[in-house]
């Protein structure tokens, strides 16, 4: 048993072994390369090794931590606090409360409980099933996170099979709507012009690199090499490496080259309005009848990458997705692969027997 600090990639975590099993948890911390920054980064981590350890002895002890004293509804609110997606947490807090959340504690929670709980959220909460599923994913997560916090000894979710998903569409511009979109000028009243430019230019940005608009909005000039016309970042929602090479004409899409730590789309960085107001007027005035938003622009991205002959591992490792399967769901859109196929099958001489 013990807890141990682990450097990788400039990412600080710590490396948990209790009971025979290993695991790592993440810090939130990261080297900067600053000598007197690094120092207090490495001090505030072994303060978390610390508190990590002691967790671990108080749970072998039978010692109750202070989370496991939590209801589900204030761990899952805690949890959605220091990951930083507070507003996916914070929707899923009114379902929890409502199916006996504010009640239960952490320690408290068995597999039965779970089980009844997500049936409820299925059933009874109006939900539509890939949003309850969603919700009930987001418990899933804390649950797993009390086991490695030393809350709860087992983790009471696992094995129970989750909320069936009917596979949605993935729609996606064709090349004609990108162009069509691209050349169509629109203005929005009341917003301002420079926020509508770099939304234009960040959202056909999307299109050519398959980034998430929250990694555009954290894009700097440092992610960039100009001279390899290559973009290499990690990705805010998988924490996972991409890189990505820049189609010549996207290279005009980012504008003037700033300093490395100066954001490439630095109003849309700043923004706090709803860009995808803009985005879903500008393709109507377009004549687009498809409802478009930023994600459109990554499907979009995928879609065309694999019509136009891209392999699905290539794709993979452009849009960084963990998964192959992720991935393949955007080959089902794609009709390319089959009519190659169909194509390439031998004259069985039918049409002279008819």
């Amino acid at each position: 048993m013990g807890v141990k600090i682990r450097i990788q990639n400039s990412i600080i975590q710590l490396v948990v072994t209790s009971d025979g099993v290993r695991h790592q948890v993440s810090t939130g911390l990261h080297l900067t390369g600053i000598k007197q920054q690094d120092a207090e980064v490495m001090r505030l981590a072994e303060i978390l090794r610390s508190k990590k350890e002691i967790q671990l002895v108080e749970r072998m002890n039978g010692i109750n931590t202070a989370e496991s004293k939590m209801t589900l509804y204030a761990y899952v609110s805690k949890c959605g606090d220091e990951k930083g997606h507070e507003s996916q947490f914070y929707k899923a807090l009114p379902y929890i409360e409502k199916f006996g959340g504010r009640e239960v504690r952490i320690s408290s929670i068995t597999p039965l409980w779970f089980e009844n709980f997500q049936k409820r959220m299925e059933k009874d909460s109006g939900l539509k099933p890939a949003t309850a599923e969603k919700y009930c994913c987001i418990v899933r997560q804390c649950l797993k996170k009390a086991v490695r916090d030393g809350a709860l000894h087992n983790d009471p979710a696992s094995g129970i099979k989750h909320i069936r998903v009917p596979e949605s569409e993935r729609p996606y511009l064709t090349a004609r709507e990108v162009q069509r979109l691209a050349s169509t000028p629109y203005k929005m009243p009341y917003t301002d012009e420079s926020l509508q430019d770099e939304i234009r230019r960040g959202f056909l940005f999307a299109i050519c690199t398959g980034l998430r608009i929250s990694d555009i909005q954290l894009l700097q000039w440092r992610h960039v090499d100009l001279e390899t016309k290559q973009l290499a970042k990690v990705q805010k929602k998988t924490r996972r490496a991409v890189y990505v090479p820049l189609k010549d004409e996207a290279l005009p899409l980012m504008g003037d080259a700033g300093a490395p730590d100066d954001f490439v789309f630095p109003i849309l960085a700043k923004t706090r309005t709803s860009t995808n107001r803009y985005i879903t007027a500008w393709a109507e005035a377009a004549g687009i009848t498809k409802h478009v938003t930023w994600h459109i622009g990554r499907h979009t991205d995928a879609t065309l990458l694999l019509e136009y002959g891209a392999d699905l591992y290539t794709v993979q490792r452009l849009l960084g997705h963990t998964k192959i399967a992720t991935t393949a769901k955007y080959a089902k859109v794609t009709d390319r692969k089959s009519r190659e196929a169909v194509a390439a099958l031998p004259d069985f001489g039918i049409a002279e027997t008819v």
